[in-house]
């Protein structure tokens, strides 16, 4: 399973990112908490308002239809008291009184059964033809219990004029020769006065009201034709009572739907809540920017918070950066807090312990390496010493005087470089010139045993280096590395890139793989060998040069053997000190 990585914060990240998410959790929940109770206690108060005026409008549209109603019952109880036969005259001032008394009644008649004209608006005895026929009076003899409300029309018959019209009727009692019968009452009302109750009520922009009959027909709107009424009234017709919310041509409304008693009419009021919705976008917005401000403010003060924190300790950890690359004369002076500025002092009493320690432990260490250096280079002087007076002893005893002169003037000659005045680094062209000696000496005692040359770079003659370093590399070369034949002795000195490079290479058997791979382990002291000679110079190497030098050991079988001295030369100054 791969494990989750942590994300590495800065103090002043941290303080800020806590701040935040922190603030944005409470200011979120609460301001979610707030809109979601504006919102429901908004939405409770336009239900309630709206179903309030509906109500109202229900009980003005009541009223009149009572009021109807009452003209109507009235009628049918005097025509219960009177005899039509009898009566006619009374009767009939009844009728015409309630028609010029009520301006709103454009007509009013008694029928009989058969439809027969027996009181009421003279003029309709001239142009009431087969009225049995008529609509309204078909719908009061199916149902005689009721009254019945017609939708608005116009009548066909009547000339006298072309308003809208509203008829009511019902089958009413009466007597005629003191013979209980029935027929039908007629009241004509002018349409104008339902449209005025509608005009009083304010809906705001877009408001307005539907009146349905009982199969779903619009009897009346206040907006007939605006495109905004065929919507509500899909809306109306699919929730036959109650309240619904919807966006009628981008406006907000509300509707509400109830009946109208007597009549099977439903009455829908459509009211606008654009404001209210934009009251609660509003409120929105402000909860936002009230939040973003917030927000702005918290990050502000966590800013100036975690700075006021951070700042001394990024002092503090740069100059932790800079002891780490090895400055340590580096102090943190920092102010604020008590805390940081205690931890600042401590951290500075530290540093100062640690580099009394360091300057007490390079002392130490500079005095070990020079003793050391000396027992290595000590290790090298007698163990040729040896082997040269061994070679002199060897050409005394077969009578070469000449040659024991010149190898005793080589030797005196490599031994004044060896000692050099007590420096360890001479020039290159005084490391060469001793293995010029070094190679006169042992040529003279193998004779005809090696050849040798070198291939030196003169513009390297004055770089320091190490003294004896190559002259361990030669004398391997000579003992190992030649063989029974002649062979040839290769001495290389230039330089390449940011090194010197020293290369003593031999003809010969050459080296296997596996005993190459054995020196390395001799050299790195991982096994222990009697190549004192190549485990001297690499020590050496190492010791003073450190990582940065190396030695490399190349070799073919039954070709050649070669042996490589990398040395860093930005390492040495003209004195052939470490600078």
């Amino acid at each position: 399973m791969k494990k989750l990585t942590r994300i590495d914060l800065s103090i002043g990240q941290s303080i800020l990112i806590s701040t935040l998410t922190i603030v944005t959790i409470v200011l979120a929940v609460t301001g979610l908490i707030f809109y979601t109770s504006f919102s429901i206690h908004t939405d409770a108060l336009v239900e309630s308002q709206s179903r309030e005026i509906n109500k109202q409008i229900v009980l003005n549209y009541e009223s009149y239809i009572n009021s109807i109603i009452e003209i109507a019952n009235y009628i049918q109880s005097s025509s219960l008291n009177l005899d039509l036969k009898n009566s006619y005259e009374s009767l009939q001032n009844i009728y015409v009184y309630n028609m010029e008394s009520k301006k709103d009644v454009v007509s009013l008649a008694l029928y009989d059964k058969n439809g027969v004209f027996l009181l009421g608006d003279l003029d309709r005895k001239v142009y009431d033809k087969q009225v049995i026929l008529s609509f309204w009076f078909q719908n009061a003899m199916k149902d005689d219990a009721i009254f019945h409300f017609s939708p608005p029309h116009i009548s066909g018959d009547d000339t006298r004029t072309q308003e809208e019209i509203i008829s009511v009727s019902k089958v009413v009692d009466y007597f005629d020769g003191s013979v209980q019968k029935k027929g039908v009452l007629l009241l004509e009302l002018n349409f104008r006065v339902i449209k005025e109750l509608a005009g009083k009520t304010n809906l705001g922009p877009g408001g307005h009201i539907l009146i349905l009959n009982d199969d779903d027909s619009l009897i009346y709107s206040t907006v007939s034709g605006a495109p905004m009424a065929p919507e509500s009234l899909e809306l109306a017709r699919a929730q036959y009572l109650g309240g619904f919310k919807a966006d009628i041509n981008s406006i907000g409304m509300y509707g509400n739907i109830n009946t109208l008693s007597h009549t099977r009419w439903r009455i829908v009021t459509v009211t606008n809540i654009d404001d209210l919705n934009k009251a609660k976008s509003q409120m929105f917005l402000n909860l936002f920017l009230i939040m973003g401000s917030s927000l702005l403010i918290t990050a502000l003060v966590a800013l100036f918070i975690s700075r006021r924190i951070s700042k001394p300790l990024n002092q503090l950890k740069k100059c932790m950066l800079r002891i780490e690359s090895g400055d340590f004369y580096s102090r943190v002076e920092v102010t604020g807090q008590k805390e940081i500025v205690l931890v600042a002092k401590s951290f500075n009493d530290m540093i100062d312990e640690i580099r009394t320690l360091m300057d007490r432990l390079v002392s130490e260490q500079r005095e070990k390496r020079k003793t050391e250096l000396v027992a290595l280079q000590n290790q090298i002087n007698p163990h040729f010493l040896y082997n040269t007076l061994d070679s002199i002893v060897w050409l005394a005893e077969n009578e070469r005087s000449e040659d024991v002169v010149t190898t005793v003037v080589a030797l005196a000659r490599f031994f004044r470089i060896s000692i050099s005045k007590g420096k360890n680094f001479i020039a290159v062209k005084d490391e060469i010139s001793h293995i010029r000696n070094y190679l006169t000496i042992q040529k003279i005692r193998y004779i005809g045993k090696f050849e040798y040359r070198f291939e030196i770079d003169k513009d390297i003659y004055n770089y320091k280096v190490m003294k004896l370093i190559l002259q361990p590399l030669v004398e391997n070369a000579i003992y190992h590395g030649v063989g029974e034949e002649e062979g040839t002795i290769i001495i290389r000195g230039y330089k390449k890139e940011q090194f010197l490079v020293f290369e003593v290479e031999n003809s010969g058997y050459g080296i296997p793989k596996e005993k190459i791979e054995m020196l390395y382990q001799i050299l790195n002291g991982t096994m222990d060998g009697h190549s004192v000679g190549l485990r001297n110079v690499y020590q050496r190497l190492k010791l003073y040069y450190g990582d940065k030098a190396d030695l490399i050991i190349s070799s073919e079988l039954d070709e050649m053997t070669n042996v490589t001295l990398m040395i860093p030369s930005g390492l040495q100054n003209g004195d052939g000190q470490n600078e």
